[in-house]
């Protein structure tokens, strides 16, 4: 009797102890949730801010997830603005937010196939080159067309779509040590992500007042409505850990090093080919130190490029007053020289360039690609061209040269040609109103990605006492699938507060900003976690993966095809 009484108290106990677990873990849930969902951010006094009304508003429907709408001020003066003294640089705005979304969700995957399935009997051209995509396929014509002197070429784009390079910096960092990848692991990104999820969620209303944020993040709600990504993902992240793990890092610097000298050649020349008109006038970067560890990383930096051959200037403060007419926040400052900046329109001078060089420029999708597999032939194929009026061209090729971005590319056997994954930075546009006597360098670097470019080398007086400046501000590094929807232009939310307010933070007290557009710029990472190129076929050479060093790493290819 009494063992059988002991057994009911104890089954009592362990049910009443579960209950009380089951209970304390849902209170703490719902109470986290709640603050989740409260977490908005406060106006300062007198502050009427469209992008803080539509941070909080996005948040009350996204706050699971955090990845928010595209952002286009409805504020009519700034817009005015914009549109009087900056209207050169439309393109990076677009008509309104539908369209950007429309033009974020276009498909256009290429295919491979046999020249035997090739049925039709026109050709409509037949050339030497076909380069087809961004930056390094189109800088790869230039040069073609520049120094081979290939009047026989074609540079294709889908004009419809929305450049990569158009959400970046435009800012050339030409030295290993930020164009090499990264040592960071896979491993180590997804125990933060989790540690974030579960336990130490980083709230908009501290980011909003320190400008403090990790500037690696996942988009979680992507990653669980796409599982047909979930394998290729994992692949990719073994992969990249075993590199990291195990490649001779001291080798690869090198190697990117030596590469970076060499793109740096090639971009001056050019700019001398184009009259100047392809990089700004100004070079170097400022890189701002906020605290103890971002002075450790500087002064790191600073060693690591002795090393390169390369050199970081220190500034003091009164060097900086000096220049600029004041002192951005920080504990410590120093100079990049050897960085230069692209203008921010360089892809249409290029397109330019190549028309008056006697090449052509079409604004089509590459759909086809008919390739002879057997290795005795001269390679090269046909092309299979669609227009937006539904007509088709049909180009013959000696030689192919792809820089598709996020588009994917299908082998004979319907296989995808290698695998990536979106690292999905914030790109914003803003208004910037300093006093009058105040100058800003080409480029700051104020904290981990946070980059701002100045777009105003000379800046608009608007009144006696207040000059104007455009400016982009970058950060960011989200992991999505690389998919292709009206989800793909949403960015980060806990990036783009993060990221404003540490420029606001850069900046005196007296300085306005005033963000116009907002939208996540999808850059593609590969296995290499840098930029790469192969060759599947005879003549035809692919690029994928730049990460963020599309630009600066964009004339690899041209650069060794020449030796």
């Amino acid at each position: 009797m009494s063992i059988g009484l002991n057994r009911f108290w104890s089954s009592r106990r362990r049910r009443f102890i579960s209950i009380g677990l089951i209970g304390l873990t849902t209170t703490i849930t719902i109470i986290k949730v709640q603050k989740r969902y409260n977490d908005l951010i406060e106006f300062d006094e007198d502050e009427d801010d469209e992008f803080i009304k539509h941070t909080n508003s996005e948040h009350k429907k996204s706050f699971y997830h955090g990845m928010h709408h595209p952002f286009l001020t409805n504020d009519i003066e700034e817009l005015n603005l914009f549109k009087k003294y900056y209207s050169k640089y439309d393109f990076l705005i677009g008509n309104n937010l539908n369209e950007i979304k429309e033009k974020h969700s276009l498909k256009t995957p290429v295919k491979f196939r046999s020249i035997k399935e090739y049925k039709n009997e026109i050709i409509h051209e037949n050339i030497s080159t076909l380069c087809v995509g961004g930056a390094p396929a189109l800088i790869s014509a230039v040069d073609l067309i520049s120094n081979k002197n290939e009047k026989d070429l074609i540079y294709l784009n889908d004009f419809r779509r929305i450049p990569i390079a158009n959400g970046s910096a435009w800012h050339l960092e030409q030295d290993a040590h930020t164009e090499a990848p990264t040592n960071y692991k896979p491993t180590k990104f997804l125990s933060d992500q989790l540690k974030r999820i579960f336990y130490d969620n980083i709230y908009l209303k501290d980011i909003s007042k320190t400008g403090e944020f990790p500037w690696r993040t996942i988009d979680w709600l992507s990653w669980i409505y796409h599982p047909s990504h979930w394998y290729r993902a994992l692949k990719l992240s073994i992969q990249f850990q075993i590199f990291t793990m195990f490649n001779d890092r001291t080798n690869l610097l090198n190697d990117v090093s030596k590469q970076c000298f060499i793109n740096e050649v090639f971009f001056s020349k050019l700019n001398e080919i184009l009259n100047n008109k392809l990089l700004l006038q100004q070079s170097g970067s400022i890189i701002i130190a906020r605290n103890q560890q971002e002075i450790n990383d500087l002064n790191q930096l600073k060693d690591n490029l002795i090393e390169e051959g390369r050199n970081l200037n220190i500034l003091s403060k009164e060097t900086l007053l000096q220049r600029y007419s004041f002192i951005p926040n920080g504990l410590m400052f120093a100079e990049k020289i050897h960085d230069r900046v692209l203008v921010a329109n360089f892809q249409q001078i290029l397109n330019d360039y190549l028309i008056k060089q006697g090449g052509k420029v079409l604004d089509g999708t590459l759909d086809t690609i008919y390739i002879d597999e057997k290795q005795s032939t001269d390679g090269g194929g046909i092309a299979s061209i669609k227009y937006g009026n539904g007509q088709e061209k049909f180009i013959k090729f000696s030689r192919l040269i792809l820089s598709l971005g996020n588009q994917e590319i299908f082998t004979e056997n319907n296989k995808r040609l290698f695998d990536v994954v979106s690292a999905r930075g914030v790109s914003m546009l803003a208004l910037i109103y300093l006093p009058k006597d105040y100058k800003i360098p080409p480029v700051l670097v104020c904290g981990g990605t946070n980059h701002v470019t100045n777009l105003s080398p000379q800046p608009i007086q608007i009144d006696e006492n207040t000059n104007l400046f455009l400016m982009r501000f970058t950060a960011g590094a989200c992991i999505t699938p690389n998919i292709s929807n009206k989800y793909t232009s949403f960015y980060d939310s806990t990036v783009a507060v993060g990221l404003l307010k540490s420029v606001k933070n850069t900046f005196p007290t007296n300085t306005k900003i005033k963000p116009i557009f907002i939208y996540g710029c999808n850059r593609q990472v590969s296995q290499y976690g840098q930029i790469n190129w192969i060759q599947p076929y005879k003549n035809i050479f692919i690029q994928y993966g730049a990460a963020g060093g599309g630009l600066t790493r964009a004339p690899d290819f041209i650069t060794n095809f020449n030796k």
